[in-house]
C-alpha cells in the first residue's frame, strides 16, 4: 500500500482512503483494505453507495458523508480506478452489464405463485382428508412404487404455523435467487433443491416427511453458493453482506437441531444441490442472463413432472377406496415391506380424518399381517391392530387385542387409556397421549401430523 492519497470523511471520525493500489474503508465495525483489482460493482442511489466486491459488499449511507457530494465523488474515483487497471476495458462493460440488471426491474413470481400453492394445498386438505395420505412421503413405498410423492411432499403442510414459515421462506429467500438469476434458473435450482432434499431423505432413511423447507434450504444454497464462487454476477445492492447470509444459515441450522423430528438431513440435501444447481447454471457474464431454449426446455420438463405427480394424487384423492386397496395389495405382496412399514401405514390409515370402509379394510389386513409377523409380541403393532379395529366399529375386538399389549406391558398407562377409549368409558375422540421416550410406545404417535422438516408427530417435516 502506497503513501496516503485521497481522503474521504465520514460520519464518526471514520475515512475511506484512496491509496495506488486499493482503498481503506469501513467494514462493519474495523477498517478494511481492498485493492482495486477485487472490486465488481459500484452503484450510488438517492440514499446510499454501495460497494461491491470478491470478499464481500458495504453500504455507505450519503448521510455518512462530511463533504456534501462526498458519496459521488467517492463513487467516480473508485469506478475510474477500476478502469484505469489493465483489464480496465472488460470491468467497465462488467460495470455497466450490471447497471443494466439492475434497471430491469424484475419481479419475482416463482416463490410466491409456489408458497400460494402449498396454501391451497392446505386448504383443500381440510375438505379432503385423503390428500395428505397420497401425497406425503412414505419412505420406501415412495421411492419404489409411488414416485410422484417424491414432489407432492415438498407442497403438503403438517400445520398453519408450518405453512406459514416455509411459505415466509419460498416469497423471501426464493424469490432473492430468481432476482439474481432470472426465473428459468431459479425453477430448475428449486428443482435440483427438490431432489437433493428427497435423496437426503432416502439416505436418513425417513418414513414420512412433508414440507418445502428443503427448497428454502436450497434457495438458501444457492444464494450462499453465487456469494462466495460467483459473485461476479451479482448487482451490488441485489447481494446479502456475507457475514449476515452464512450466519443466518448457521443460526438456522442451529436452532432446528433442538427442534424434534426436523428433517435435517432433507435440509443438508436441498442446501447442497440449490448450491451446486446455482453454480452450474450460472453464466459466464452477467450479459450472459438471457434464457435461451435449453434452458426454457428443462423448465418445460420440470413443469411437466410436477403436472404428472399431482394428477396422480388428485387421481388418489378421487377415488381413496381404490388407491388405499392397491396399496394394502403392493404391501402384502412386497415380500420386503417388514412388519414396521406396514403397521405404519395401517396406523395412518386408522387415524386420518373421517377413514372409508375401504380404507379401513386396507388397513386391517397390513395391521393384522404386522402382527402375525412379529408373533403378536410387540404392543405397539397390536395397538395399531386395536386401533383399527375400534374404527371399524369392532370395539369387541379392540379390546381383546389391547388386553394383549397391556399383557406385554402391564405398567404403561397409554395402553390402559386405549382400553378406556375402546370400552366407553373414555371418549372416542379422545386418544391419550403417546408414552414417553423412556418407556414402549405405538410405532406410529396418535394424531400423527403429516412431516414437514419440523414437528414433534409420527413423521418429519421439512
Amino acid at each position: 500500500m502506497a503513501g496516503t492519497g485521497e481522503e474521504f470523511a465520514l460520519a464518526g471520525g471514520r475515512l475511506v482512503v484512496l491509496h495506488e493500489s486499493g482503498f481503506l474503508h469501513p467494514a462493519g465495525p474495523v477498517q478494511r483494505f481492498t485493492p482495486y483489482a477485487e472490486l465488481i460493482h459500484v452503484t450510488l442511489d438517492s440514499r446510499t453507495l454501495r460497494i461491491g466486491s470478491v470478499r464481500g459488499s458495504w453500504r455507505i449511507p450519503r448521510a455518512a458523508f462530511a463533504q456534501p457530494g462526498g458519496a459521488a465523488t467517492l463513487a467516480r474515483a473508485l469506478r475510474e480506478r477500476m478502469a484505469g487497471l489493465p483489464d480496465g476495458a472488460a470491468r467497465t462493460e462488467r460495470q455497466q452489464a450490471l447497471d443494466r440488471r439492475l434497471v430491469e426491474r424484475l419481479r419475482p413470481r416463482l416463490g410466491l405463485g409456489l408458497a400460494l400453492f402449498c396454501g391451497v394445498l392446505f386448504a383443500l386438505g381440510h375438505f379432503l382428508p385423503a390428500l395428505q395420505i397420497e401425497g406425503e412421503y412414505w419412505g420406501e413405498l415412495g421411492l419404489h412404487a409411488e414416485p410422484w410423492r417424491l414432489v407432492t411432499a415438498q407442497l403438503l403442510h403438517a400445520s398453519l404455523p408450518h405453512l406459514l414459515l416455509n411459505g415466509l421462506g419460498l416469497v423471501a429467500v426464493v424469490g432473492l435467487v430468481e432476482r439474481q438469476l432470472g426465473p428459468a434458473r431459479t425453477t430448475l435450482v428449486i428443482a435440483a433443491a427438490g431432489v437433493g432434499a428427497m435423496v437426503g431423505c432416502a439416505l436418513a432413511r425417513y418414513e414420512w416427511v412433508v414440507g418445502a423447507s428443503g427448497l428454502v434450504a436450497g434457495a438458501a444454497g444457492a444464494l450462499l453458493a453465487l456469494e462466495l464462487f460467483r459473485p461476479d454476477l451479482l448487482p451490488t445492492p441485489w447481494r446479502l453482506p456475507r457475514r449476515l447470509l452464512v450466519g443466518a444459515i448457521v443460526a438456522d441450522a442451529v436452532l432446528l437441531f433442538f427442534v424434534q423430528n426436523v428433517a435435517h438431513a432433507a435440509h443438508a440435501g436441498g442446501l447442497l444441490a440449490g448450491g451446486a444447481a446455482a453454480l452450474a447454471l450460472a453464466p459466464k457474464s452477467p450479459a450472459s442472463f438471457a434464457a435461451g431454449s435449453a434452458l426454457r426446455l428443462a423448465d418445460a420438463a420440470v413443469l411437466a413432472l410436477a403436472l404428472l405427480a399431482l394428477a396422480s394424487l388428485a387421481r388418489g384423492v378421487a377415488n381413496p377406496d381404490l388407491a388405499a386397496a392397491q396399496r394394502a395389495e403392493r404391501l402384502l405382496a412386497d415380500g420386503a415391506a417388514n412388519a414396521m412399514v406396514l403397521n405404519n401405514y395401517a396406523w395412518t390409515l386408522a387415524v386420518s380424518k373421517q377413514p372409508s370402509q375401504g380404507q379401513l379394510e386396507a388397513a386391517l389386513a397390513l395391521a393384522r399381517r404386522a402382527v402375525r409377523e412379529t408373533k403378536h409380541r410387540d404392543p405397539n403393532l397390536l395397538d395399531t391392530l386395536a386401533e383399527v379395529y375400534f374404527q371399524s366399529g369392532r370395539a369387541d375386538d379392540a379390546v381383546a387385542t389391547i388386553d394383549e399389549a397391556i399383557d406385554l406391558v402391564p405398567d404403561e398407562s397409554y395402553f390402559r387409556e386405549q382400553r378406556r377409549r375402546f370400552t366407553g368409558e373414555r371418549a372416542a375422540d379422545d386418544r391419550p397421549e403417546p408414552p414417553d421416550a423412556s418407556a414402549p410406545q405405538p410405532e406410529q404417535e396418535p394424531e400423527p401430523e403429516v412431516p414437514d422438516f419440523d414437528s414433534g408427530e409420527p413423521g418429519l417435516r421439512v
